[in-house]
């Protein structure tokens, strides 16, 4: 089954699959999005991560907004 709830403003999907099923993989990164401080550090990576290739290569950026 597959519901949604939403909580300050945010909207998240829960798909209810039983537990043992799950690999422990899927088990462990369940846990850790569950975590506001891991979320906002990997949010943070991500903004990193595009921070630096724009500024790698900031033709890219140049070419999609003359694009549009």
């Amino acid at each position: 089954m597959i519901s949604s709830a939403t909580t300050k403003q945010t909207e998240t999907l829960v798909i209810d699959k039983p537990v043992g099923k799950l690999s422990p993989r899927i088990m462990e990164l369940r846990a850790k999005i569950q975590n506001e401080e891991y979320l906002e550090n990997a949010i943070q990576r991500i903004a990193q991560v595009i921070s630096d290739r724009l500024i790698e290569n900031p033709d890219e950026l140049k070419l999609r907004d003359s694009e549009s």
